[in-house]
């Protein structure tokens, strides 16, 4: 059940205010769309998971259909085959919907410059050594904005801040780290985009890969991990001042322990 994770949401709508753009976006992982049906009895329903979250937010939070968007591009590599972890094209069309629904400005995937980690081995064969896997290597292809930005890094209490590239150099068992090099900071994007509108991204290791194509939709991104934050978050977005929060994280995280953080982070 959802219901947890979206009263968490609520409550921070509650205290926020109308001032603040509210939105959720609950990502299922790669089960939903391609395990077998003899295994179909070890997977819960991603849609049922994610429906049960929406179907309990206030009237004030704005769901977005990831799952839809992504069910639509399912015979396109949107989900890596040897890690737990999405394709960055998988989140290029989750953050294409969630632009589309907060009528924000985006760029398309063709005006971006294309990267790729050949021989990708990730998570799936760290847990496992298995050696099928092992010689079965994929590509990660991640895209990189054309407008200007810079990135800023802190600590989880948001001091001892320092300059640094987004998309960083890892081996090709952690290309998915390529995002910002992992979860236990905080980051603030400053783009060249003159809008107005910040945007905090609350989330998991799955908004990582979405952060890229918010680049050309605000003028600041502050990506800020469920898990690791030290400071009240009420109090941080007013200090801010940001106008938009996207709440965004795959189903494992909103029906399970990841859940918690977002009290936490409230009650800090």
């Amino acid at each position: 059940s959802g219901e947890r994770y979206a009263g968490y949401i609520n409550d921070f709508r509650s205290g926020v205010g109308n001032d603040v753009n509210v939105f959720c976006m609950v990502v299922p992982t790669s089960s939903a769309y391609y395990t077998p049906s003899n295994f179909a009895d070890y997977n819960a329903s991603h849609l049922d998971s994610i429906n049960s979250v929406y179907d309990n937010l206030d009237e004030g939070v704005v769901a977005i259909d990831a799952y839809g968007a992504l069910a639509l591009h399912t015979d396109e590599p949107i989900y890596t085959r040897t890690d737990h972890h999405w394709q960055p094209l998988g989140a290029y069309y989750a953050a294409q919907e969630f632009a589309r629904v907060a009528e924000l400005p985006f760029a398309e995937l063709e005006t971006m410059e294309v990267r790729t980690y050949d021989n990708f081995m990730g998570s799936l064969y760290t847990f496992t050594q298995d050696q099928d896997l092992y010689n079965d290597p994929e590509v990660f292809t991640y895209y990189v904005p054309a407008n200007d930005f810079s990135t800023n890094y802190f600590n989880t209490s948001y001091e001892e801040g320092f300059r640094s590239i987004f998309f960083l150099e890892m081996d090709r068992f952690n290309a998915y780290s390529t995002f910002m090099g992992g979860d236990q900071k905080i980051v603030r994007v400053d783009t060249d985009v003159n809008n107005g509108r910040k945007l905090a991204v609350i989330k998991d290791s799955y908004g990582n890969a979405e952060i890229p194509f918010f680049m050309n939709s605000f003028e600041q991104i502050y990506v800020i991990d469920m898990r690791y934050f030290d400071l009240n978050i009420f109090d941080f977005v007013e200090q801010e001042g940001i106008t938009d929060v996207l709440f965004t994280c795959c189903t494992f995280s909103a029906v399970g322990p990841n859940a918690e953080g977002i009290h936490t982070i409230q009650t800090n």
